[in-house]
């Protein structure tokens, strides 16, 4: 049976460096056939042309009637997926969540009542020291944590006291279809 992986970001159909980098990635997955992907898609509309042509489930995070708006419209964190990240876990029931963004975009991940049932792997943003104490935190109850670069990584190293699961760096790539090596 495969995995059921969700990520949590910015539409990879968007041309910002969270949806790139995330676009990338699920690609890489998607073509190793070893994966069910899920993107809850902050800022896609319901009615994004595109969505049929993605082959990976969708679930767009923007609202599409008045009553979602109000919802959506209640709470600073919802425009970054926490209004919808339940019902998204009840329809998709993913084994793990991953996130690359800023702390404060996905730190209520941690707090689901459904957090028992999966595993989180988080890439925050590191580009500065000192961390926040609860940045810290979240890192050493996310199950497996990622660096944009080796300096990144180190600083968590070192500020996180051994205590996050650090895995390695995974810096962006370039779109492997768009720039090939052409030998003569």
């Amino acid at each position: 049976m495969k995995k059921r992986v969700l990520f949590v970001s910015e539409f990879t159909g968007l041309n910002t460096g969270y949806s790139v980098y995330t676009n990338e990635l699920m690609k890489r997955l998607y073509a190793t056939g070893k994966y069910e992907l899920a993107e809850l898609a902050c800022y896609c509309p319901t009615d994004f042309h595109g969505l049929k042509d993605i082959p990976w489930k969708v679930y767009p995070n923007l609202p599409s009637n008045d009553q979602e708006r109000a919802i959506y419209e209640s709470s600073p964190t919802a425009e970054f997926g926490e209004w919808k990240f339940e019902s998204v876990c009840l329809d998709f029931f993913p084994d793990i969540v991953c996130s690359i963004r800023d702390f404060w975009m996905d730190a209520w991940i941690d707090l689901s009542p459904f957090r028992r049932f999966y595993k989180t792997v988080m890439m925050p943003t590191v580009d500065g020291s000192p961390q926040h104490p609860d940045w810290i935190d979240l890192y050493k109850s996310t199950d497996v944590v990622l660096a944009y670069n080796d300096w990144s990584l180190e600083l968590l190293r070192k500020e996180g006291g051994g205590l996050i699961n650090l895995h390695k760096s995974a810096p962006p790539s370039a779109d492997s279809e768009q720039f090939k090596f052409v030998s003569d």
